[in-house]
């Protein structure tokens, strides 16, 4: 007896390793012991994903086309404007990083909406002045531009630890090709917007307010879904604790960009 299995040539040691290779794609694939997919926790992490790439996908498509028809801008200042936003969106990256030491999460995503609801607000023209003031352009520019960063990075970390053991590559692969779809459309869709009605910024800025007034709603009324894996399960047990404080001003919290979902703990303790 040389060690090996008849049926496929390979050695006992192979074979155990496919075997536990087969039985941890199993556990990925499905929540354990039958327990619930945190569904709504899911699709409002990819929705939300949606609606800052939308953003993002407008401001960066039809921003210098805008400004060189209303304001006339010469190519130098908009090339000026954008590298102060690629700043600007740097130090938010590295702020962010820092701050969700101390912020829970969830409260960092609910201002990355904010920021951009604000922003999106000051870059429309007619609810205010015929006209979009140069202030309240760079402004509004400057809000959205912060946001984008923020509400990406928490909403991949949040989205991360909703999941629990799942298959996490598919989900990730998912909401990846959920946020390409703005800047499919987005480019088009802006620009069509702005044409059709004489490069006015009501209407194009107001989508973008609908989408970040849905959103924000949309949070506040399923915060308690967008939550870890583990927390999500005791309160479908119906081991309920106290609300998580949207703040914690005493200890660091978790940062989203360092957490590991069950699914990775999971496979630490196995290997």
């Amino acid at each position: 007896f040389d060690g090996k299995d008849d049926r496929t040539g390979d050695s006992e040691d192979e074979v155990d390793k496919m075997s536990d290779m087969s039985e941890q794609s199993e556990l990925e694939e499905k929540p354990l012991n039958g327990n619930p997919f945190n569904s709504m926790g899911v699709s409002m992490s990819i929705i939300l994903f949606f609606v800052h790439y939308y953003s993002f996908a407008v401001q960066e498509t039809i921003t210098t086309p805008m400004v060189s028809v209303i304001y006339n801008w010469s190519s130098l200042k908009i090339n000026l404007l954008f590298t102060g936003a690629g700043i600007a969106s740097l130090l938010t990256s590295f702020s962010v990083r820092y701050l969700t030491r101390y912020v829970e999460d969830r409260a960092m995503l609910v201002a990355s909406i904010v920021i951009g609801l604000i922003g999106s607000v000051l870059l429309m023209d007619e609810p205010f002045n015929k006209t979009l003031p140069v202030w309240r352009f760079l402004i509004g520019f400057s809000l959205t531009t912060i946001a984008f960063p923020v509400g990406r990075n928490v909403v991949l970390g949040v989205f991360g630890n909703v999941l629990g053991p799942v298959n996490q590559g598919r989900w990730m692969g998912i909401i990846i090709a959920v946020s390409a779809l703005p800047r499919v459309i987005g480019p088009f869709l802006a620009l069509k917007t702005l044409e059709l009605i004489h490069w006015k910024t009501w209407l194009e800025f107001g989508i973008c307010t609908v989408l970040f007034g849905v959103a924000i709603l949309g949070t506040l009324q399923n915060i308690q879904s967008l939550v870890p894996y583990s927390e999500f399960i005791q309160s479908q047990h119906g081991n309920k604790s106290e609300p998580n404080a949207l703040l914690n001003s005493y200890n660091p919290v978790p940062s989203p960009l360092l957490a590991r979902s069950p699914a990775s703990s999971l496979r630490r303790r196995e290997f």
